[in-house]
């Protein structure tokens, strides 16, 4: 047997097998990160894609609530020109007339009792409008 020199180095006591090279180190740890930046795309994707759903659906309930706005605001237009014939037809002055109509399109649920309301108990009622508002 003979003398390893100080020199000399044995490759198994240097701790670092074929394998495990500096190199090959490396190509593990690059390819360990783009493993994981591509988790990161791919999570930043659903994410978006997400946000992109829940936008979508906000859009469209908006869209419906302006709708209903819209159609609530032609239906009270179109129920004012038909309160107006009737507040006449009473024979109320004209002083009257513009005070109860006020009065009437105030309040959304005025106008629907109004509208409901038999001739007769049309009279009553902005009788009693124009007297708790006096």
């Amino acid at each position: 047997m003979t003398k390893q020199s100080n020199n000399e180095v044995n490759t198994s006591d240097n701790g670092v097998e074929e394998d495990g090279s500096p190199m090959s180190l490396n190509k593990e740890g690059s390819q360990s990160m783009n493993n994981q930046s591509k988790r990161k795309r791919d999570a930043g994707s659903s994410d978006e894609e997400k946000i992109v759903t829940v936008l979508e659906k906000l859009f469209e309930a908006s869209g419906k609530r302006i709708q209903m706005v819209t159609e609530a605001m032609i239906k009270g237009n179109e129920n004012r020109f038909d309160i107006a014939k009737e507040l006449k037809k009473m024979g109320s002055s004209p002083l009257d007339q513009i005070a109860a109509l006020k009065l009437i399109l105030k309040k959304p649920q005025n106008i629907s009792m109004f509208m409901s309301l038999d001739d007769d108990i049309k009279k009553v009622f902005v009788e009693q409008l124009l007297i708790d508002n006096a």
